[in-house]
């Protein structure tokens, strides 16, 4: 098994090489904005600490979101771009599933990460879907919280692996948006 993953959903820029007892991380935490200046070539050091090229690979998994609308983007048309040369299968990643994971949160999968603008993306359940909460909503008290991707890091890794083992790939990244862009709220 070998995979190549990227986050671009958060202020950090998360690339890694998942193999099966070895996790190449080459993350650049606290980029800001800068994903689409940093990513591909954070991507040629993850293969070359890894000594695989991507003919090497099994899959690319990507994390959909929720998070910065355009940090989505990048990340899955970037893994997009590379499955156009490469094809492979697609593993989705779910940001608040792997908070849930990491933070060891049981079933109901109790996670939020920060929105900015006073606000969290939240997830509590399996029968309700990913929401939008304010900063003091009292659900958050319960919750596993992460700012950032390298907080749930693990939680992704684990997902990834479960997926990859089950056959559990996506025909397309789809992205979790939750709330419209940044642009599109200004606009109202």
């Amino acid at each position: 098994m070998r995979i190549l993953y990227i986050d671009t959903t958060t202020p950090d820029l998360v690339v890694a090489v998942v193999e099966d007892n070895r996790i190449t991380n080459v993350t650049a935490p606290s980029v800001g904005v800068h994903h689409s200046e940093m990513l591909c070539k954070k991507v040629d050091e993850a293969l070359k600490q890894a000594n695989i090229d991507f003919t090497d690979l099994d899959a690319y998994a990507c994390a959909i979101g929720p998070g910065s609308f355009t940090g989505i983007r990048i990340g899955i048309s970037t893994v997009k771009g590379y499955c156009s040369a490469v094809a492979l299968p697609y593993i989705s990643v779910c940001c608040l599933e792997a908070i849930a994971k990491s933070r060891n949160c049981g079933a109901k999968g109790r996670a939020v990460i920060d929105a900015g603008n006073g606000y969290y993306f939240a997830d509590y359940n399996t029968t309700t879907p990913p929401m939008l909460i304010s900063y003091d909503d009292e659900r958050v008290n319960n919750a596993g919280r992460a700012s950032s991707a390298t907080d749930y890091f693990d939680g992704a890794i684990e997902i990834i692996r479960e997926k990859y083992k089950s056959n559990d790939f996506n025909d397309t990244l789809t992205p979790l948006y939750i709330r419209r862009s940044q642009a599109e709220e200004n606009r109202k």
